[in-house]
């Protein structure tokens, strides 16, 4: 195996990780979280100085007409370029749950003859109860049919042997975020548009990860979050595509904002004709400018070198697991080929959760932990270094070997 040094010093996008805010009082600290909340680009203080300080601090409402107004667009085209979108497609709007409703209960009242919505088990149960919401919302008869692929060697057989022309609508997240198990975009998308179903993509565990090319893969709907490889900060708004031919689905919660004339004040005024039309209230402006730093800077650093960089990480990742932590009773239940993962990888361990705590609490690493027995490793390409997995795995060998286990076993975290 390479030694990590010298594939970190010819990693060609080894310079963005110091575009990144490092803890100088945690300088030991390797994160591998960047699935659930991304690290801080060293921009945002200049982009919150710009939106705080001058545009609101001096421009006060005036900033309405000096870019406030534009933000959702402008920042949707940005993460749209990630995607292969074209101009006009992408909108942030609220957190991705209320994109996710908007754009499932639109999709089935365009299909009122169909009444099953199908997702799968291992979906995010946030989206699986928001599906059910959108079923209540779209009218009588509707229902969520979870198609159980925990188990299945094939989760696209599983899953396609349940779509039939009974299915108004394929809501899937892109990647699992347990196992981290990839869909194929276009295969999925291709056997709905045979029996005439849409397909609702959530984009959250692979929008700045991996490859999406919206276009030539089919899509035709999809949400995702900004606050995970976007770097985009805590709680920072969703987005939503809508492809530009899709002019039938309308936004079931209006307000203003997605009117074709929001200061007209007029309660009949019509729908926003393009994008625009899902949106409802007030755009959120402090935290839509902070997404832009984390975004310039993957379209800078080009997903085709940033995915290259996540199979290799991961697959590094999974190699030493299997060499050194399979004695300690771990085990990698993510899939094993890159064409089918995403960029975090999950370890099995019957004490997972002491096993990250102790991690975290005594060696400095922090992943994450997913009832029962799941511990998730995200690798984010812009600021995780190949020494960086060598020394997760080194440090998880001396988190049970020291009995960091036994220390950790009864603590129970509010956020695991």
């Amino acid at each position: 195996m390479t030694p990590a040094s010298q594939l970190d010093s010819t990693d060609p996008l080894a310079d963005f990780r110091n575009r990144f805010v490092h803890s100088s009082d945690d300088a030991d600290l390797i994160y591998l979280d960047g699935n659930s909340l991304g690290r801080q680009p060293t921009a945002v203080h200049q982009v919150l100085s710009q939106v705080v300080d001058h545009d609101w601090g001096e421009r006060l409402i005036r900033g309405w007409n000096e870019g406030w107004l534009d933000i959702s667009g402008s920042v949707g085209d940005l993460i749209g370029e990630l995607l292969g979108a074209q101009p006009g497609e992408v909108i942030l709007a609220e957190n991705t749950s209320t994109c996710l409703y908007k754009t499932a209960v639109a999709a089935l009242r365009s299909h009122p003859q169909r009444a099953t919505v199908l997702t799968d088990s291992e979906n995010f149960p946030s989206d699986i109860q928001i599906l059910r919401s959108a079923c209540d919302s779209a009218g009588s008869g509707h229902r969520v049919k979870v198609v159980d692929t925990s188990s299945a060697s094939d989760p696209t057989s599983a899953l396609l042997d349940a779509l039939d022309d009974s299915t108004a609508l394929v809501s899937l997240s892109h990647v699992s975020y347990k196992t981290g198990w990839r869909w194929n975009l276009k295969e999925i998308n291709d056997a709905a548009a045979k029996v005439d179903a849409q397909v609702l993509w959530d984009f959250s565990h692979s929008v700045g990860a991996v490859p999406i090319d919206v276009q030539s893969d089919g899509v035709t709907l999809a949400v995702g979050c900004t606050y995970k490889y976007l770097n985009g900060g805590p709680g920072a708004p969703a987005f939503i595509y809508v492809r530009s031919d899709q002019d039938d689905l309308a936004n079931p919660i209006t307000g203003w904002f997605g009117t074709a004339d929001p200061f007209s004040f007029d309660a009949s005024s019509p729908p926003a004709s393009g994008i625009e039309r899902f949106l409802t209230g007030t755009p959120h402006v402090v935290s839509a400018a902070l997404i832009k730093p984390g975004v310039e800077m993957l379209l800078e650093a080009r997903m085709e070198r940033v995915y290259e960089k996540s199979v290799s990480l991961s697959q590094r990742f999974i190699e030493l697991c299997d060499e050194h932590l399979s004695p300690l009773g771990f085990e990698v239940r993510s899939p094993r080929d890159p064409e089918n993962r995403g960029s975090h990888v999950a370890l099995f361990h019957p004490d997972a959760q002491a096993v990250g705590l102790a991690l975290i609490n005594e060696k400095s690493v922090i992943p994450d932990f997913r009832p029962p027995d799941l511990l998730r490793f995200g690798f984010a390409p812009l600021y995780t270094s190949f020494t960086d997995v060598d020394l997760t795995v080194s440090r998880i060998m001396e988190a049970v070997e020291d009995g960091g286990v036994d220390r950790w076993r009864n603590e129970n975290p509010l956020v695991p």
